[in-house]
């Protein structure tokens, strides 16, 4: 056999790109399953299907207690935002003082008046939705509307003494 007819062997018989060397250290990712829209549209269906239906040992919406007087109410709405944290600083957005104000109105719908740390904030586009989301929550809302405004500007005067406490600032 003649030198090129071995190297000709060898080629065939060794790797041709290093994208072709078996690496130990390289994770081994399984191949994702091939779906078409019609399977991904039906399963997407019935997933959304059984998110609607309530857990077998959930309360039904109508068996929460609504609050009596829009004063309940406001409290119900404050301590829902309240379980709202930014995500860049670890205090709630009602005691940062993002919340500039809750209404409610006599048909117990809510008007929340907030804004952000700084027009460039990272949840600026998300944090609105967040809260109405939140608000619509609470048992006895009628309907949500969240105004975003930047005047007057958020500072950190606004914080309430339990967040400066939490951030260390008292």
């Amino acid at each position: 056999m003649t030198s090129e007819a071995k190297r000709d062997v060898l080629d065939v018989s060794t790797p041709q790109t290093p994208n072709d060397v078996p690496d130990e250290n390289k994770p081994v990712t399984a191949e994702r399953p091939v779906v078409s829209p019609q399977e991904g549209a039906y399963f997407l269906d019935k997933f959304l299907a059984e998110k609607d239906e309530p857990a077998e040992d959930a309360a039904p919406a109508e068996a929460q207690a609504a609050p009596a007087t829009k004063e309940e109410l406001q409290a119900n709405i404050v301590a829902a935002l309240q379980e709202i944290y930014d995500p860049e600083i670890p205090v709630n957005i009602y005691e940062l003082g993002l919340i500039y104000g809750v209404d409610v109105a006599e048909d117990f719908s809510a008007y929340v008046t907030m804004t952000l740390t700084t027009p460039h904030c990272p949840v600026a586009e998300s944090m609105p939705g967040e809260v109405e989301l939140k608000v619509a929550s609470v048992a006895g809302v009628n309907g949500v509307t969240v105004d975003l405004v930047w005047d007057p500007p958020w500072d950190m005067s606004k914080m309430s003494d339990e967040a400066r406490l939490e951030l260390g600032l008292l």
